[in-house]
């Protein structure tokens, strides 16, 4: 599922005039998606992590080292969490995923000397107070049927690779699926 969301955003970024690269690595881990396109005053650079979770059982931050003990057997725990714990578990997972050490040397090397915007699409969440939380950090949180939807209304000039094959099925499903018998 991951892999066809991350399409979808990339095809999304596409028709908003953006040049993506996806899964750039950072060690171990990876850039979901990076953008740059012209702007009125130089070059607009997006960095994207998507998460599409459509039954979720756990929470999308893991509960960090330090808090784990005494409070649950996993990092992953779904026992319902505190807001404080939620408020540490938000602060570690936005430094992993976009403002650590390794992130930003990974955007440098991409595309050096720009300013980034942090950008979190995802699906269903079971607890909406992680993306207010995620918010707070500066981070656009967009529905991921925000995407959808804006795929499905943009008759695009521009339109990706991948993700135009899947995105045009979601057109073609929301002009005829409907009304389908």
């Amino acid at each position: 599922m991951a892999f066809l969301a991350e399409t979808l955003v990339d095809e999304w970024l596409n028709r908003q005039g953006y040049f993506t690269v996806r899964g750039l690595k950072d060690g171990v881990s990876e850039i979901d998606l990076l953008g740059v396109r012209p702007g009125p005053k130089g070059l607009e650079a997006c960095h994207v992590e998507v998460q599409a979770s459509f039954r979720p059982v756990g929470y999308i931050t893991p509960i960090t080292k330090e808090d784990l003990a005494g409070f649950a057997k996993s990092r992953t725990s779904a026992k319902a969490r505190p807001e404080a714990l939620l408020q540490s578990s938000v602060a570690a997972w936005v430094k992993k995923k976009f403002t650590s050490r390794g992130k930003v040397a990974t955007r440098e090397r991409a595309w050096p000397g720009l300013s980034w915007q942090y950008m979190f699409v995802h699906a269903i969440v079971r607890e909406p107070l992680e993306l207010s939380l995620i918010a707070n950090y500066g981070i656009k949180v967009v529905p991921f049927h925000a995407v959808l939807n804006e795929l499905k209304h943009v008759s695009a000039t521009q339109r990706g690779g991948a993700g135009t094959d899947i995105s045009e099925i979601v057109e073609y499903f929301s002009q005829h699926g409907a009304s389908a018998t």
